[in-house]
């Protein structure tokens, strides 16, 4: 069941403040976010835990990815709710909290209570993840449409990613199964169709 959010498409102030409470959430465990464990936290969000956040994702070099999340990031640095700093140790980049962060976690504050419990369990579950790890479990839930086979998944899986073997493939599949990742995996293009 997707959980349908009613956006501002002028301003989507909620989607900000996700991005917000994500990169506070990691701050306050003192746990590294970069920029792609942001766009897979979002997407595990939206497409295993049912939270549609209005973000569109396609399946790109490390996993899902969605050019509204990176927009939006930026978006979210330029209003001084993030801090987006190069990671010289991982070549990577660390987002921090800014400024206005919590300003931007209040503006969004009814949308963040309504997904605070998947959070929890998003950033509980995963939070420690490397990025190689959530680009794997992404790129499965992302494969992991209804009436696929999980052979037929992990197939797939290999196909787009053939730098994990199909055993370190199915090993995670199942972890994602028995967490309840996959068991309620949603096709969001129709779910949000059959939503309007």
């Amino acid at each position: 069941m997707v959980n349908a959010m009613s956006f501002n498409p002028e301003i989507p102030w909620e989607r900000y403040a996700l991005i917000a409470e994500l990169i506070h959430r990691f701050d306050a465990q003192r746990v590294t976010l970069g920029k792609t464990a942001l766009q897979k936290m979002i997407f595990l969000l939206q497409r295993a835990l049912g939270f549609d956040c209005d973000y569109e994702y396609t399946l790109y070099t490390y996993g899902p990815f969605c050019a509204d999340v990176a927009r939006d990031l930026d978006i979210v640095e330029g209003f001084g709710g993030a801090v987006i700093a190069h990671d010289l140790s991982g070549g990577g980049y660390e987002l921090r909290p800014g400024p206005a962060t919590d300003d931007l976690r209040k503006r969004g504050a009814e949308f963040l209570s309504q997904v605070s419990d998947a959070l929890d369990r998003l950033v509980g579950d995963y939070g420690r993840s490397t990025v190689k790890e959530l680009e794997l479990r992404s790129t499965i839930v992302y494969m992991a449409q209804p009436g696929r086979s999980n052979e037929e998944v992990v197939r797939l899986v290999h196909q787009v990613k053939p730098h994990f073997s199909e055993a370190q493939i199915e090993a995670a599949r199942l972890e994602l199964d028995e967490k309840g990742y996959l068991g309620d995996t949603i096709d969001l293009p129709r779910a949000l169709t059959a939503t309007n």
